[in-house]
Formats: structure tokens, sequence, C-alpha cells
């Protein structure tokens, strides 16, 4: 199992919007082979920025078959439009875990 870590700065003024439409757009995400789960997180100390953890069986589930397929298009399409450009994301894996 890996988690895939994503920071987003929402456009001012939109954070409830975008939250709203982040329950329809990680629809897509959950339809996705590998996906297990997800959770959104609002910054305390940023107004505006968020945190999605998704948790995905390989690397390859979430790179090859999410990113570049129509669901992600879907979530794109959904949820893009709230996003400044600084968008940062990275993949990690528990450490000294049993799996």
């Amino acid at each position: 199992m890996i988690t895939e870590v994503a920071f987003f700065h929402i456009k001012e003024g939109l954070e409830a919007d975008f939250e709203k439409d982040f329950v329809i757009g990680v629809q897509s995400i959950a339809q996705s082979k590998g996906y297990i789960s997800h959770s959104l997180h609002a910054c305390i100390e940023t107004k505006g920025k968020y945190m999605v953890q998704v948790e995905w069986e390989t690397l390859d589930d979430h790179m090859r078959g999410f990113v570049g397929s129509e669901l992600f298009e879907e979530w794109n399409k959904a949820v893009g439009h709230y996003f400044k450009p600084d968008i940062y994301m990275e993949h990690f894996h528990l450490v000294n875990s049993k799996e």
C-alpha cells in the first residue's frame, strides 16, 4: 500500500465550493483500480490550503491506472478549476509495517 499526499491551494473565496465539489470529484478516484481510501484536510494556519491523502494498493495504480485515465479527467473537471498552480504531491510507504 502507498499513500499519495497532495497539497492544493484553492483560489480565494472558493473554499466552500471546492469542499462541496470535492465530494463529487473524489467519486472518480474511488472508481479507479487500486483505490483504498481518501481523506481531505483543511489547513489551520493557511486559509485555502488543503491536504488530500489517497491510499492506493500500488504506485502504478495511481500513476498509470488513474493519472491519464478518463477518471482523472472527470476528477480534474470537477475540481481542477479551483486550484492555484502551486500543487505539490508525493508518495509514501509505511515503514516497519507487517504488510
